[in-house]
């Protein structure tokens, strides 16, 4: 057991706790499932799901209005279908260009006038056009009604928002006002982590989130949808908390897979956001008669409430290290306490600037997919 490899090492003063720990009371394994016992016994691995869940929970939260996008869309009156119906518009750019996916019909049946700049669709040929339109007394010899049709709107999906409409444009300025909160909320974490504790911030950043992903559900209008993302994207701070926070539970031999772990599992919110909001909340409600403007709108109180409990449930249950409820930053070393000059201290070190660059190449890249994937 873990107490009597504590007594082993010269460790029985020390707690009693449900990990093997170290002379630093930090957890020198990673025990996944050992999760029974008090807080003052299994810290750590409250510690570690604690942070893996949020992180998780936080990622889904951040992303959840990316698959909903169109529906969104289409309930804030912005797709190109529409502001400008093809009834009305038939050489829209949009129209001239678009492909259905699912079908892979074109919007143009016969071709369009220039490949890159189209003004109009190709008209009809002349042998097709003056054809006979097949009846039941004429089968052959006849050509479809369909095929004498220049333009196919019924071919455009629900919600037109391809590139260069105003459609796309807000969706993807809604999910740069999104990364670009969550980018200025990681660097001041450092110092509020320090000032505050883990379990504090955490759970702060999961209220906070959860209040604007439920306000998400009475989105009405472009400047509100990026809003709404903008304060959202806070939330992807979490991963921060989830780094310190394990680092300080887990001593060196495994606090990287520790890290790792934690990190890699929370990320994964980020694409079962795509399947979960779609095909486990919003699809399915649909399919039963609700509205696709309500469905959206009541699927996106799933992640808000769980956000809530998630933090009420780490400010109660879970300490900031495996000795103290509170954390104090001497625990680390530091005998001063933190200050935003530590920012210019850390960016001195030529290793903290190229993993910088490092870190912000893959996370990009995620976000990029993460906001793209569904739309």
């Amino acid at each position: 057991s873990a107490t009597r490899v504590q007594a082993e090492l010269g460790l029985a003063g020390m707690a009693e706790f449900k990990c093997v720990v170290d002379q630093n009371n930090k957890a020198t394994e990673l025990p996944l499932w050992r999760i029974g016992g008090s807080v003052q016994q299994n810290p750590h691995m409250r510690a570690f799901w604690a942070s893996t869940i949020s992180f998780f929970l936080a990622f889904l939260g951040w992303f959840a209005l990316a698959p909903l996008a169109l529906d969104v869309a289409s309930s804030m009156g912005i797709c190109e279908n529409q502001k400008f119906p093809p009834a009305d518009w038939p050489k829209q750019a949009a129209y001239l260009k678009f492909k259905n996916l699912a079908s892979g019909e074109l919007y143009c049946q016969y071709g369009k006038d220039d490949e890159k700049k189209p003004t109009d669709c190709n008209d009809v040929p002349t042998d097709i056009a003056t054809a006979p339109t097949c009846s039941e007394t004429m089968t052959t010899g006849c050509v479809e009604a369909d095929q004498k049709l220049k333009y196919r709107p019924l071919v455009l999906a629900d919600c037109v928002c391809t590139g260069g409409t105003e459609c796309k444009d807000v969706i993807a300025n809604a999910g740069v006002a999104s990364v670009a909160s969550t980018i200025f909320v990681r660097v001041a974490l450092g110092t509020l982590l320090e000032r505050f504790g883990p379990v504090n911030v955490q759970t702060g950043l999961m209220c906070f989130g959860g209040f604007w992903v439920a306000l998400a559900g009475a989105i009405t209008a472009p400047w509100n949808y990026t809003l709404i993302r903008f304060f959202i994207g806070c939330a992807g701070a979490t991963f921060v908390t989830n780094q310190f926070w394990c680092s300080l539970m887990f001593a060196p031999s495994i606090v990287g897979t520790a890290n790792a772990t934690a990190a890699g599992w929370g990320n994964l919110g980020g694409g079962v956001t795509q399947i979960f909001m779609m095909s486990v909340l919003f699809l399915p409600m649909k399919n039963n008669g609700v509205p696709a403007d309500t469905a959206w709108r009541v699927a996106m109180q799933v992640p808000a409430v769980l956000f809530i409990l998630t933090g009420v449930t780490m400010k109660l249950l879970c300490w900031d290290t495996p000795t103290a409820k509170r954390f104090d930053v001497l625990v680390t070393g530091k005998t001063q306490k933190p200050s935003l000059f530590d920012y210019v201290e850390v960016l001195k070190d030529p290793r903290v600037v190229v993993m910088i660059f490092q870190y912000s190449a893959c996370f990009g890249t995620e976000l990029a997919m993460n906001n793209q994937l569904a739309t």
